[in-house]
């Protein structure tokens, strides 16, 4: 993950990135999150699937508030809890463009999803 993410910042027209279902883990959200500020075309984030749980999902939210063009992010099956949800709804309001959010097959719990749902009442968000 250190190698591309390195790289990421270069590509300044990227769109759409796909890394589902990789080990990125936690210390490679970390990683990748330093080079999406850098993104600024970045529309499509497709992150399911690669364990990043809620160490993870913290260390791209401060990252997902550069990405003002992102409008779709799918996070499924990572394991974010509680914590990873607070950390998320943070910054997903800045988010302006976001319409698609995908959060399923997570641990999120009622108040995660109190969270979540305060913030993205106020977005733009067709499919949660």
């Amino acid at each position: 993950m250190g190698r591309l993410a390195g790289v990421l910042g270069e590509c300044k027209a990227l769109s759409h990135l796909n890394l589902s279902s990789n080990r990125i883990e936690a210390e490679g959200a970390g990683r990748l999150a330093g080079a999406l500020g850098e993104c600024k075309a970045l529309s499509h984030l497709d992150l399911s699937w690669t364990e990043i749980g809620d160490e993870g999902a913290g260390r791209l939210a401060g990252a997902l508030g550069e990405c003002k063009a992102l409008s779709h992010l799918d996070l499924r099956g990572n394991g974010i809890g509680d914590e990873g949800a607070t950390r998320l709804s943070r910054v997903l309001g800045e988010c302006k463009a976001l319409s698609h959010l995908d959060l399923r097959h997570n641990r999120i719990g009622a108040a995660g999803a109190r969270r979540l749902s305060r913030v993205l009442g106020e977005c733009n968000i067709m499919t949660f």
